[in-house]
């Protein structure tokens, strides 16, 4: 719990501005420059928690402007599933980097899947997605490469695109009906029962947040 809390603080208040913002592209020839290495250190660090357990993360993907770096700079936990049952352990972290993500193809068949962010808060939602995409990035390396992406994998890839366009998840529901509203003690009874999730999230709501209106 305490390296939860740790990683939490990090993350920029879901009113805060900067989360609307389109991030910054970074230069090939800096990639492996301090700086940059020291942000995909820390966004590492973030994902596994300060015990940097890498068994086990505390998330399946991360936008650098999530934690105040306006940088084009995302990870996916590409093992994760997002499903869910009474007593599962989840599979073991696989990480990738992306810098500088580009999505060259989406597929026109979409699927609709539970959504959350430490971005939103309390808002999770049922979000449409193209199923398959194929993308190009950087390493952290700095490597150049190309890749396929299927289901959950390519859901949390187009979810962190998004928030390096200043795009949240909300904003990708059309049916108010989808925007739902989950405590922070629900989350485990979210992940299983979502698609019949009763307590609804107005869009006045999420609009007041994302435009931290008084």
């Amino acid at each position: 719990m305490i390296s939860l809390l740790l990683s939490m603080s990090l993350f920029l208040a879901p009113t805060d501005p900067a989360l609307n913002e389109v991030s910054e592209e970074i230069c090939p020839c800096n990639i492996q420059s301090e700086e940059i290495q020291q942000t995909i250190d820390t966004m590492i660090d973030v994902a596994y928690g300060q015990t940097k357990d890498h068994a086990k993360s505390i998330l399946v993907g991360l936008a650098a402007p999530q934690i105040g770096i306006q940088q084009r700079i995302i990870l996916v936990d590409k093992a994760a599933t997002g499903v869910f049952k009474e007593g599962s352990t989840p599979p073991s972290p696989q990480i990738q980097i992306y810098i500088d993500p580009e999505i060259l193809w989406k597929s026109a068949e979409t699927t609709s899947w539970r959504e959350g962010c430490f971005s939103t808060s309390s808002i999770c939602g049922i979000v449409p997605r193209s199923r398959q995409i194929i993308i190009r990035a950087y390493d952290a390396q700095g490597n150049l490469f190309t890749e396929e992406l299927f289901d959950y994998t390519a859901r949390i890839f187009q979810h962190e695109v998004d928030l390096l366009d200043g795009i949240r998840f909300p904003d990708r529901i059309e049916n108010d009906a989808n925007l739902h509203w989950v405590e922070p003690s629900q989350q485990p009874e979210y992940r299983i029962h979502w698609s019949t999730w009763t307590q609804k999230c107005p869009r006045e709501k999420w609009l007041e947040m994302k435009n931290n209106a008084k």
